[in-house]
């Protein structure tokens, strides 16, 4: 039989930054929907497939990675994770330590691994306009088409605060020189064939910051606390012609994909999104992720 030939690409869309309908900073008030953000911008991109890439990103030197490690948790106990309290305690539990290893395999060892949060997604098969996911408090379990961070530096370190204590943070900061959010990102049950996780590099732009290509959206009432603990501000990537835009293709559920959603040395930092492929099957089965994210200290 002969092998499946991988695609070097595929086309699509994701959302960027679009500004406010006045200028001035974004917000969203999550009890009433209010905003000032104005729909996100819709681009046409080409995606290029890391699966065919000679040389392999890694997360130390690129901020991104793709690894085999297959996991013990059952489809279902991922599934139950956001439903029960138990469900949740077990995969902070059983699945964080997972997550722990995964990471200590790609850093080599890294100084400290502290696992803080997680996210069940989940998403039926039609396309969906990046707009109807601003403002949507149901839109938190959903792949996000969106292209963000999950934290800059003020936000990261409000983080750290919260997992370890002031005092505690305050050491952790001074000790090392590098540190990072780092996303753990699995497919559950099928691979991950609609709405893929797209990861945007910046390589191109010597000068990209924090500052100079993220929109902030500030947030009001927003449920996503329990989740995600306290964070002022979402980090949404404004548009840059220079951008490379990189996919795994089919991502199986044995595999996962390791990145830095936020980083100290900006340059590892990823801003990344689902998207809508083009070429993607009718019959594709609708996308289920768990994503882990650990604080990682370098």
């Amino acid at each position: 039989m002969t092998a499946a030939v991988l695609p070097a690409s595929t086309t699509g869309i994701l959302g960027l930054w679009d500004g406010t309908d006045d200028g001035k900073d974004g917000y969203i008030d999550y009890a009433t929907g209010k905003t000032n953000v104005n729909r996100p911008k819709d681009f046409q991109i080409e995606v290029h497939n890391i699966r065919r890439f000679e040389e392999q990103p890694t997360l130390i030197n690129n901020g991104y990675q793709l690894v085999s490690i297959p996991s013990v948790i059952s489809t279902e106990q991922f599934l139950v994770s956001n439903k029960t309290p138990e469900g949740k305690a077990f995969i902070e539990d059983a699945y964080f330590k997972e997550c722990k290893r995964v990471i200590e395999e790609v850093t080599g060892g890294a100084g400290e691994i502290i696992p803080v949060s997680f996210r069940l997604r989940e998403q039926t098969g039609a396309k969906k306009s990046t707009s109807e996911k601003l403002g949507s408090v149901e839109a938190r379990y959903a792949p996000r088409p969106v292209a963000h961070l999950d934290r800059d530096e003020p936000t990261a370190i409000t983080v750290v605060e919260d997992a370890v204590g002031k005092e505690e943070a305050q050491k952790l900061l001074q000790k090392y020189k590098r540190w990072a959010q780092v996303n753990v990102w699995r497919p559950i049950g099928n691979p991950a064939s609609m709405w893929p996780l797209c990861f945007i590099n910046h390589d191109r732009i010597p000068d990209w910051t924090y500052d100079s290509h993220v929109g902030h959206v500030w947030s009001l009432n927003d449920p996503r606390v329990a989740d995600r603990g306290q964070k002022s501000y979402d980090c949404v990537v404004k548009h840059d012609e220079r951008y490379d835009y990189h996919y795994v293709s089919d991502l199986k559920p044995e595999e996962c994909l390791v990145f830095c959603s936020f980083d100290s040395i900006s340059k590892y930092a990823i801003p990344h999104s689902a998207f809508w492929d083009d070429n993607v099957a009718e019959d594709a089965p609708d996308r289920k992720s768990i994503e882990v994210r650990s604080l990682v200290f370098f």
